[in-house]
């Protein structure tokens, strides 16, 4: 039988990577007894290690921002595509969207800046329970009521809190458990992913800028670090890897990257140092993100392909916006229903909207390959380096009436293309 440990919490948040870490902080900092639960022991690896600018505001909110400063992490002012298929190039500078506000951000490891979260959250005072994985949510009727966890040594645990938050990232607890995880078919992608040192770089400030090559079938990402080293993966449908001879995960990194048009040149010199890393099938989300006692955030209730950069961001944004709900709810009285999350979900859902919109667009090639033009319309460039920045939450009009024109130039393109035969397959696809 589980023990029952004596603390009653406001919150109970599975998982401490940066959703976690998050709501941690705000409820912590709101004065709310949180006890977070941790399966490993941080720092540990992690992927998805590019921030975007928008996210800086929000380590302001969470007064964490001078400790990331402080770390010395790689600053990134922009990003730069190859359309290798069409020889286009786009260059993305932040400073150069529709304000000047939002420069610039940072490449980190994630076993760093996810520690550095971790840390600040316990510092404002939320328990923090490493190398203790979660083994239920425990639920009265619909409503959740707590977790049983396994503490490192001992018997398993249960611990009541008045809110159970799902931040488990893409092992997706509770979506798993409610049967409510869909994946979305448009991008059923997978990657390939590893350090590497002594990968050259351009000069300057775009020393910190990210990679990333478009190919057939692929897209690469080289990311670089302030100590020299860099993340190097590939993003490719499951169809294209198992053109490789080789059937291990070594074998088929080489492979992929050596079929590219600019890989072996961005990577020469260049040494792998550590072990290849996979994930597949990555882009889901819940049907449910809410119910009476319980929330999802960040990868837990959705992740979208990695093109943009977007995984920590949203984890951050969503998380911010959880915890300051349940704080509101608890506040009013007592407790969290359904009803309480209700915002909460309507504007999470708004931010990842924004995002997949040009998610999708970049698998199009009619998209992209404008996307990669000399000369775009100005107001258009703009509207979308805002977007890669991460400006989703608060849309002006104009940018909307751009972006609405700009998808529907998109597909009146891919129409006359399909009705004269010269369409190309989409980018990620080997057909």
């Amino acid at each position: 039988m589980a023990a029952v440990m004596p603390e009653f919490y406001d919150a109970a948040v599975i998982g401490g990577g940066p959703g976690g870490s998050t709501v941690a902080t705000v409820l912590a900092r709101a004065g709310r007894r949180v006890i977070l639960f941790e399966r490993e022991k941080f720092p540990r690896f992690h992927v998805g290690e590019s921030m975007l600018p928008y996210s800086l505001p929000i380590w302001e909110r969470l007064g964490v921002g001078e400790k990331i400063r402080r770390h010395g992490f790689q600053e990134k002012y922009g990003a730069y595509f190859w359309n290798d298929i069409t020889g286009g190039v786009r260059p993305v500078e932040f400073w150069d969207a529709e304000n000047d506000r939002h420069p610039m951000a940072y490449q980190v490891k994630r076993a760093e800046f996810d520690q550095i979260l971790l840390e600040h959250s316990a510092s404002c005072g939320a328990e923090i329970r490493e190398e203790t994985p979660v083994e239920d949510v425990l639920f009265e009727g619909s409503r959740a009521v707590g977790l049983r966890v396994r503490p490192a040594s001992g018997g398993p645990e249960e611990v009541r809190a008045r809110v159970v938050v799902d931040a488990s990232g893409q092992d997706a607890f509770l979506s798993r458990r409610l049967g409510t995880r869909k994946f979305d078919s448009r991008l059923k992608r997978a990657a390939l992913f590893a350090h590497y040192e002594a990968v050259a770089r351009p000069p300057g400030k775009q020393a910190g800028d990210i990679l990333l090559p478009i190919d057939d079938g692929v897209w690469y990402w080289i990311i670089p670090f302030s100590d020299g080293t860099a993340s190097v993966g590939a993003v490719f449908d499951p169809a294209v890897a198992r053109q490789s001879a080789s059937s291990d995960l070594e074998g088929r990194f080489d492979w992929l990257i050596a079929r590219s048009k600019r890989m072996p040149e961005l990577l020469a010199g260049g040494r792998r140092i550590s072990k290849v890393h996979a994930i597949s099938d990555y882009s889901s989300s819940s049907a449910r993100v809410r119910g009476d006692g319980f929330v999802l955030v960040g990868d837990a209730a959705t992740f979208l392909d990695p093109v943009f950069s977007t995984g920590v961001f949203l984890a951050m944004a969503m998380g911010l916006k959880a915890g300051e709900a349940i704080d509101a709810a608890l506040a009013s009285h007592g407790r969290v229903d359904k009803r309480d999350l209700a915002r909460y979900e309507k504007e999470s859902q708004r931010l990842v909207a924004r995002f997949r919109r040009f998610v999708y667009g970049f698998y199009d090639p009619v998209f992209f390959e404008a996307f990669c033009t000399e000369n775009p319309p100005e107001s258009i460039r703009k509207a979308v380096t805002t977007v890669l920045a991460g400006g989703v939450e608060r849309v002006p009009l104009a940018r909307k009436i751009w972006t609405s024109l700009m998808f529907m130039g998109t597909s009146i393109d891919r129409f006359q293309r399909r009705l004269f035969g010269k369409m190309k397959p989409e980018l990620g696809t080997d057909g």
